[in-house]
Order: structure tokens, then sequence, then C-alpha cells
């Protein structure tokens, strides 16, 4: 039986967890799989983290995932001010 109907959810490189850390001090923790640093504090308490970072991340009990963000796409300079026809 699957925990989520539907079967797991699919990110892809435009998708970001949202992941509190609940411990008392200013922490930095590297991402295992990007190497990116999440730096987190009392003022800074959610970070955006890279879903192939958070699975390592979560594993402590000082964070929690309240939940999924697609991040958008920058618009291309190249592109402004174009129409394709």
């Amino acid at each position: 039986m699957s925990c989520c109907p539907g079967g797991a959810p699919t990110f892809s490189e435009r998708h970001r967890l949202r992941v509190r850390y609940q411990g008392g001090r200013s922490l930095v923790v590297k991402g295992p799989v990007t190497k990116a640093e999440y730096r987190f504090s009392g003022m800074d308490r959610v970070q955006l983290i890279d879903p192939r970072d958070a699975i390592g991340i979560i594993r402590s009990s000082l964070f929690r995932i309240e939940g999924v963000v697609e991040l958008t796409p920058e618009p291309d300079p190249a592109r402004q001010g174009r129409r394709d026809a």
C-alpha cells in the first residue's frame, strides 16, 4: 500500500522543498548531493532546499518539510521584445 495517492511525487530542477529548522543555534548544512550551503538561524528558520539534498537533511529531527515550491523561470533577456511567429 502506497503512502501517497498516485505514488511518490515527481520533482524537476524547478522544485524546492520548504524546510523548517527547529533548533536553537545558527547552523550551516551542506547538501549531500548538490554541495549547496543552507544557512539556518533564529531569523532564517525556513529555507528552500533542493529535493535531492532534503532527503539527507530531514533525517535529523531538527528539520521538518513544510511544503513544495515550484520556482518560476527567469525571463531570458535575449528573448525580450521578440515575437515568435
